[in-house]
């Protein structure tokens, strides 16, 4: 049992990695945070959940992004790992996309008096960058399912690259939807030093979750695919055996 120790310490080691740094930074963002508006003195717990609502969607977009390169890599270099890669980014940002719209709402909703017109509501079709984030996840899902339906690993790979590719700009799309269309989504001021989204603590604590979630990322993209490969090693074990029997 010992001697397993070190070997399952050094492959989660980018997990325990996260886990501190995550749980390190709640801690500084519990106790050192200064709440400027009232609204988020009453809410402090609503207000600890925007820095993780940004790094969601951080997440979500990178995952995105990351599959785009993964599926125009296998295009490119027919290496089945690339296909992996480009799959699994999209699971891990189909989470996050949806973690993202949860937080994002209740966040709002919570520190704004909520959605128009109506404050009990969690979701407004008029808002361009929440419905926008919408399409984006059901989207991807889409893919996920449509993915899963095709048996041929090679025919997979090939349409699921193209696809994952055609995709991708629903997600510039999700992130300019602030500023194409009407959006309840509060916009950061460049210009305005006094805005509190430049107070430099807050600032650096958001970086650090970005890090942390990164991190995170690369961390369940690597199990996923070297599942996917014990996966691919047992149906051929498996049909080894149905060809000797």
């Amino acid at each position: 049992m010992n001697k397993n120790i070190p070997k399952l310490l050094k492959s989660h080691k980018l997990l325990y990695i996260s886990l501190a740094i995550l749980i390190v930074n709640l801690s500084l963002i519990i106790g050192l945070t200064s709440f400027n508006l009232l609204v988020w003195e009453n809410n402090r717990i609503v207000y600890i959940i925007f820095f993780y609502h940004v790094s969601g969607a951080w997440l979500a977009y990178f995952s995105f992004g990351v599959s785009l390169i993964s599926h125009i890599l296998y295009l490119r270099k027919k290496t089945i790992i690339w296909s992996l890669i480009g799959k699994n980014s999209i699971i891990v940002g189909v989470f996050f996309t949806a973690f993202a719209l949860i937080t994002g709402s209740l966040w709002y909703n919570a520190t704004s008096g909520g959605y128009r017109p109506n404050p009990e509501d969690f979701w407004q079709w008029g808002d361009g960058r929440q419905t926008m984030t919408l399409v984006l996840l059901i989207s991807y899902v889409a893919f996920l399912i449509f993915r899963s339906m095709i048996e041929d690993k090679e025919r997979k790979a090939k349409i699921s690259a193209a696809l994952g590719i055609v995709l991708f700009p629903t997600v510039p799309l999700s992130y300019f939807s602030a500023i194409i269309f009407e959006t309840l989504h509060p916009l950061i001021d460049p210009g305005d030093p006094t805005d509190f989204y430049w107070d430099p603590v807050k600032i650096l604590m958001l970086l650090f979750n970005l890090i942390a979630m990164t991190i995170f990322f690369i961390y369940v993209v690597n199990q996923l695919v070297e599942l996917d490969k014990r996966k691919a090693q047992l149906g051929a074990i498996i049909q080894k055996k149905l060809v000797e029997v």
